[in-house]
């Protein structure tokens, strides 16, 4: 069988799958791209050779239709959410480059860009990449032609890549042009300008909120766990930049370094007709700068305009796009949408009157008590128990082959008297 494996995987250049349960299925299982372990009379051989393992046969089907299919959609995601974050918010320093003359002044202050990727759009990312799911768990078994999505790389293609490029490039364009054109006219309440400082700091704070709650939009499924990663996660900005700003040092905020870039500029310092206000306060930098900006109605407007901007064209690409070009995981939303989740089976049985015997009988054994299998280590596995719990339960379910064996095992084992 490796040499069949080898074979199809060199020779056809196809993705393989290896599933074994003994020995003799080691070395298939390390030919393949995946190898499947199953644990059962045979030892445990194929599943420490394996990337996965089972306990039975059957639960291939929950391993490839369902949690196959959510992880290469959430992985898919994931990077493709990494990409879009940190292509967007190159993009807005490469802007102010361009206007800047590549003079090499800055336009975020160093901590911002140091804690963007750690603390303020980190967490949010990991939540799509853990509880994403696009259809249920049955959904996702009574139509297995959703798995071929994943076979045809349907949500990781180069056209997709494009798409949240251009996003990226839109959005980044609409935080720096938006925000320092409409802030080269507000005056502080002292009736000053605002600097370079506080029109980056707008532009980092709409850069926050929008890439966080363009997160939310990608989400087929939004869990609690979702809002309290993004709202978490702009909360936590704001907490920082409070403290941050409340904090004045010496060394890198002192006036000659501000002139350092522009020798030859006067006090108001004009480039391409982007005001950027240098004077007497130059030496503050970010101190003081988000209680400046909170006092002004500039921006509470900015913050609540600029993000609606950036993502009106995400919203109404991803309505053009399910209205007229849908994928199949959404015609099935939409043909499900008024059932209830899976995590709801009571109310399913409770609403649906017309679930076949087997679908009863398969509801029933699902809700039977766990027991951890000393023979296997799997605690979802439970073969010898399973006619046991039914029977308590009113359920009819036959005795295996094995139930006999497994308990005859453990009898013998318990009736062993104990080493000295």
């Amino acid at each position: 069988m490796r040499v069949v494996t080898s074979l199809v995987r060199k020779g056809a250049k196809k993705i393989t799958l290896g599933i074994g349960d003994g020995a003799n299925d080691v070395s298939m299982i390390q030919a393949a791209h995946v190898g499947v372990g199953i644990s059962g009379m045979e030892g445990m051989q194929a599943v420490m050779a394996s990337d996965f393992a089972i306990a039975q046969f059957r639960f291939l089907t929950d391993l490839l239709l369902v949690h196959g299919r959510w992880s290469y959609i959430r992985i898919s995601k994931v990077v493709l959410y990494f990409f879009y974050k940190n292509l967007t918010f190159t993009l807005t320093q490469f802007w102010f480059t361009l206007q800047a003359g590549f003079s090499g002044q800055r336009y975020y202050d160093d901590w911002f860009q140091a804690f963007y990727n750690v603390f303020f759009t980190s967490l949010p990312v990991l939540m799509l990449g853990l509880f994403d799911k696009d259809v249920s768990a049955s959904l996702s078994k009574k139509y297995p032609q959703l798995y071929m999505e994943g076979l045809r790389n349907v949500f990781f293609k180069w056209r997709v890549v494009a798409v949240w490029a251009f996003f990226s490039v839109y959005q980044s364009l609409i935080f720096f042009y938006f925000v320092t054109t409409s802030g080269s006219k507000p005056q502080t309440s002292a009736g000053k300008m605002f600097g370079l400082w506080d029109i980056s700091t707008m532009a980092f704070t709409c850069v926050v909120v929008t890439v966080n709650l363009r997160l939310l939009m990608s989400c087929n499924s939004i869990t609690r766990w979702h809002h309290i990663s993004v709202w978490g996660s702009i909360i936590a900005w704001f907490l920082f930049i409070f403290g941050y700003s409340g904090i004045m040092t010496n060394g890198d905020r002192q006036v000659s370094q501000c002139f350092a870039v522009f020798p030859t500029l006067s006090l108001d310092v004009k480039i391409l007709n982007y005001h950027f206000a240098v004077d007497e306060e130059c030496n503050e930098n970010i101190y003081y700068v988000i209680f400046v900006l909170m006092s002004t109605p500039y921006f509470y407007l900015a913050l609540f305009l600029v993000p609606v901007v950036a993502l009106i064209g995400d919203f109404l690409y991803q309505g053009v796009q399910r209205w007229f070009f849908p994928y199949d995981y959404q015609i099935i939303q939409e043909l499900h949408r008024h059932e209830p989740d899976d995590n709801r089976r009571a109310q399913l049985l409770e609403v649906s009157n017309h679930l076949t015997p087997e679908e009863e009988r398969s509801y029933a054994l699902s809700q039977l008590p766990g027991q951890r299998s000393k023979h296997t280590g799997f605690a979802f596995d439970s073969p010898g128990y399973e006619s046991f719990f039914a029977a308590q339960a009113g359920v009819f379910a036959p005795q295996k082959p094995w139930d006999v064996a497994r308990r005859a095992t453990m009898m013998k084992a318990r009736a062993k008297p104990p080493k000295t």
